[in-house]
Parts: structure tokens; sequence; C-alpha cells
């Protein structure tokens, strides 16, 4: 008998992607899985929409935005009263190949040791270039390093990673219920890491899986990777993320880059030939030009939110930023 895997997609507002999601599956060589769809309270008929296609699909509605962590837990604890084995939280924005629970399930099988395991992610624009097959902490430049990001697939990936993409993530059941659940406070971005590494530390390893393929549309949920509302969740998040797992010293290094990080051409007017002052002026003037700029305004208060504590939902002024920025961005192209 195969292990009973169960699938959680977490949908908000994006039924045609979730769709595209469900009829990949389908195509599943594999013979014990179930899938759970957590609907985070979308407006868009999405509910009504799965019903009518897939009658017998579990869908769980939460009634309201929870973000992808607390709306990825529902899922998870749904899961876990099923007695799952393993659970897999997939995008709703992504494509699966055939042979991804076999694979999936196969590096389980032979790493008896290994609580998390990760998907090969490629672009669904681009399918034979990779998105995420691994990360590594950084703590020189305190940032992950990709190291197959943007490379075609090579002949051998190398399968140890410091987290697994939340995208594809799958792991032992027994992990959540030793570890507990995603940290809610992030909403969206660094939580799957911050979880990882949280089950690193208790002795669960981490590692990629080559052959287990899953195609994404990336940037989709915040449309766009350099969008305000990702600038939010990234400036914000990143310091919660740090605050939980690095050393102290780089911590407080991180929370300097971030603040000069808004004064965006610092670094090009200070240099050895020019005094400090005078550069520290051209930044300052630089940063009043840029003021309005709806990506250091996002910038800004993800780092202030941070350090008021307040976490979850973005304030609706970021999500308001990030519609001019969608209809600037589109008349742009």
């Amino acid at each position: 008998m195969r292990s009973l895997i169960y699938l959680v997609i977490l949908n908000w507002n994006g039924k045609e992607d979730t769709l595209a999601c469900l009829n990949s599956l389908k195509k599943l060589n594999y013979i014990n899985y179930e899938v759970i769809v957590v609907d985070n309270g979308s407006t868009d008929g999405s509910e009504d929409v799965f019903r009518a296609y897939y009658p017998d699909l579990k869908v769980i509605q939460t009634g309201q935005n929870l973000g992808y962590a607390e709306g990825n837990n529902v899922g998870i604890r749904y899961a876990l009263e099923k007695n799952a084995e393993y659970i897999l939280l997939l995008n709703n924005d992504t494509i699966v190949d055939s042979d991804l629970l076999n694979e999936l399930e196969l590096a389980a099988d032979n790493n008896p040791n290994v609580g998390v395991f990760g998907a090969t992610l490629l672009y669904m624009d681009n399918p034979k270039i990779i998105w995420f097959a691994g990360a590594k902490w950084n703590p020189q430049t305190l940032t992950f390093d990709y190291p197959y990001q943007d490379q075609k697939i090579p002949e051998n990936l190398y399968t140890k990673t410091d987290y697994a993409c939340g995208a594809a993530l799958f792991f032992r059941s027994e992990v959540a219920k030793s570890i507990g659940l995603l940290d809610a406070r992030f909403f969206l971005v660094w939580e799957e890491s911050d979880w990882c590494l949280r089950a690193k530390r208790v002795g669960y390893g981490c590692q990629q899986v080559p052959a287990a393929y899953v195609w994404h549309k990336v940037g989709v949920s915040f449309d766009g990777e350099d969008s305000p509302l990702r600038e939010y969740f990234d400036f914000r998040n990143r310091l919660l993320w740090a605050e939980k797992n690095i050393p102290l010293n780089d911590f407080f290094r991180l929370i300097i880059s971030s603040i000069f990080s808004l004064f965006p051409h610092f670094s090009i007017y200070s240099s050895e030939k020019t005094p400090f002052l005078k550069s520290l002026a051209w930044a300052v003037v630089d940063f009043k030009t840029n003021w309005f700029n709806p990506n250091l305004r996002a910038k800004r208060r993800g780092i202030m939110d941070y350090f008021f504590r307040q976490f979850g939902d973005c304030p609706d002024s970021i999500r308001m930023l990030n519609k001019t920025y969608k209809v600037t961005t589109h008349k742009n192209n």
C-alpha cells in the first residue's frame, strides 16, 4: 500500500490558476492521495466553480484572507486529522509533473532521517529553466543564495538545501506534529524558510528532490516579484525571520542594511573619492526625490511595521500602492 499523501492547495481569487493546477493533478501516477483546496475567502466565485467542476473535491472555506501561512495551516490541520503520512503544500499557480508524488515518496523512503523535501521548480513560461532548486543562507550578504536559479536543469542537481520553497513543500506529518505549524505572523513570504529551519534545528533534515518537477507562475500572487506588495512583505518579514534565525550581530547588520536600502543611491555617491558628508547630502536629496516611489514607500512601511510589531496582513495602503503599480506596469508594457 502506498503512503497516504494529502495535497493542500490554497486559493484566493485565483480560480483559473487553481483549475489548471487541479487538472494537472489528474495525470499523477500515484494511487493514494487526497486533494484539499483551502479557499481564503475568495470573492470571485471560486468555491462555486470548484464544486461545479469537481463535486467530490474537499473545499475548506476560511471566510477571510488568512494569508499563505495560516491558510495552509488550515489544510495541514485537516490532513493531520485524516492521518496523512505525508503532506504536500502546493501553490495554486503551478502545474505538476505526472511523477511528482512518486519522486517525492521515493526520496522520503531513501532518506528516512530527512523530514522535509522540496520539488524542483521551473518557470511556467520557460519550462526548462530553474526558478528554485535549493537555497543556502549567506551570512556575508545576509541573503539566501540560489545556485541554480535561471539555469537549465543540470545532469546532477545538488540535493542539500536550507529550506524547501513553499510553492511545493513536501514533508512527513510527524514534522508538523513535532514542531508545530507555519508562523501565521508572516502571512506571506519567509514563512516556509522559517519553518524549515525550525525543523532542521530539532534534527529533521531538508532536501531537494531533483526529479520532482513543478512548473510555477512566478510572482502571480504579488502582481510581480518587484511589486510594492512583495517589497512590503519581504522587508517586514525578513526582519522577523532574522530575529528568529540568525545571530544577534548579523541581525543588527541586517537592520542597518535594510534602513540604508531606503537610500537607493547612497552606495553610488559614497566612495573613497567623495567626502562622506557630500555623498550623504546627495543621498538625502535622492531619497526626498523618491519619497513617493511606491516601492520605497512599501519598504518604509514594512520596516516600520516590523518595529511596531504589526504582523499578519499588510495595511490597505499597501494594496492601494500595488494597484497603482499594476496599472502603471501594464501601461508601460
